[in-house]
């Protein structure tokens, strides 16, 4: 009676003749923008082990966890100017007000005295710069996708390693990321630096401009990551600190301006949600379900199966 019923459970849960899935591409197109498939498995996340401003000398700042993350899509290249350009001209947003660092414009998109936005550099393939978290938020949903989690950021940018930079842990140099340069707007197309590519083949994981991630700054959520979860869920809430105002949202990546250690795959930057500089953009991310849908309907193409 029990292998029947164990053989009745299988034919439930396996029907004859259901197709497999289809494998995932590993390179797309989706509304025009490049993605690279980060396949699913286990990866070394790295966290703050508890409140920096409060560690004492020679303690370790982070901790390495080993969590499971489903397949997903990460931009090939960081969010761009030109799309940028095309979302503010749209006239959608709650946020235009945002878009500036004190009377400082974007290094890529400015606003003519007739209201429109337009392109500095056209001939340049930019980032976007002087991002907001919610600008940024907003500018990926109605581009069709969404911010990344400071998971998939890390795992797009690392692998399954545990390495300091996308490159590996050799020391960084001017080959493989743009980093330790003086001037206010100095962003490098983004294309540059091949020789820095994460193992998933995204480019300037390191240097270039920061990137916004979909988390809350939780201490809470820090410390109740353990070896052995998968799809860890986003803190719903972000924690407060004795040196912040109000709760932050999470930049990767480091920036042109950034000396080495500040590009490393590990290291955060805080901002408040509606808080902008001129070096903040982003990266978008796609599930694999909705690339699916979006190859079914033909608004994303297959580059590479």
């Amino acid at each position: 009676m029990r292998f029947l019923l164990i053989s009745l459970a299988v034919l439930v849960a396996a029907p004859a003749g259901a197709a497999a899935p289809a494998p995932l591409p590993r390179e797309v197109i989706a509304n025009g923008v490049e993605f690279v498939l980060v396949p699913e498995g286990w990866f070394w996340y790295s966290v703050e082990t508890g409140d920096i401003t409060q560690l004492a000398a020679g303690e370790p700042r982070f901790r390495d966890v080993r969590v499971w993350l489903d397949s997903f899509y990460i931009g090939k290249y960081e969010a761009r100017a030109r799309d940028f350009e095309r979302f503010m001209n749209s006239g959608v947003t709650r946020f235009a007000k945002q878009y500036k660092d004190g009377e400082t414009e974007g290094c890529g998109v400015q606003r003519a005295k007739d209201g429109r936005y337009f392109l500095v550099e056209p001939e340049r393939d930019l980032p976007v710069t002087h991002l907001s978290w919610q600008l940024a938020d907003e500018f990926s949903r109605w581009m069709g996708f969404r911010l990344p989690s400071e998971a998939e950021w890390e795992k797009a940018a690392r692998g399954t390693d545990r390495r300091t930079w996308p490159w590996g842990d050799e020391y960084s140099d001017d080959t493989y990321a743009g980093f330790s340069f003086d001037a206010a707007c100095n962003p490098m197309p983004v294309t540059a630096y091949p020789k820095g590519r994460s193992p998933h083949g995204a480019y300037n994981m390191a240097g270039n401009v920061f990137e916004y991630v979909a988390d809350w700054y939780s201490m809470a959520f820090d410390a109740a990551l353990q070896d052995g979860m998968r799809n860890p869920p986003l803190a719903l809430h972000g924690s407060m600190r004795k040196d912040l105002d109000e709760p932050m949202k999470i930049l990767k990546g480091g920036r042109w301006g950034s000396e080495p250690q500040a590009i490393s795959v590990s290291e955060r930057r805080l901002r408040k949600p509606s808080g902008t500089f001129i070096c903040y953009g982003t990266r978008f991310a796609l599930d694999a379900g909705t690339l699916r849908a979006m190859l079914a309907r033909g608004s994303a193409k297959v580059v590479q199966p």
